[in-house]
């Protein structure tokens, strides 16, 4: 039987699948050897860097990416958070 917090929290891994943007996000992270700028990730994902700041920006708030700054740049990278571990065992197992 699953728990009041469990059952947030899935709920919470299902809103941010929901998006096809976020899961081609977090798809090309899964992917990558090294940390992703936001211009890399929104020409890989073939979005404005505008729409592409704003679902790393949910993704972030969740809990799920991690940025920092390299000069003017933004760079994310997968946190080791247990969503993040949950959502990479749900993509790679699809």
């Amino acid at each position: 039987m699953t728990t009041l917090t469990s059952t947030k929290q899935i709920t919470s891994i299902g809103k941010l699948l929901s998006d096809e943007t976020r899961v081609n996000i977090l798809t090309l992270l899964l992917e990558s050897t090294a940390d992703l700028c936001v211009m890399e990730i929104s020409d890989a994902i073939a979005m404005s860097h505008s729409a592409t700041s704003h679902q790393l920006s949910k993704l972030e708030n969740a809990g799920v990416v991690s940025s920092f700054r390299d000069g003017q740049t933004v760079c994310y990278h997968l946190t080791d958070k247990q969503v993040t571990v949950s959502i990479r065992n749900i993509i790679n197992n699809l």
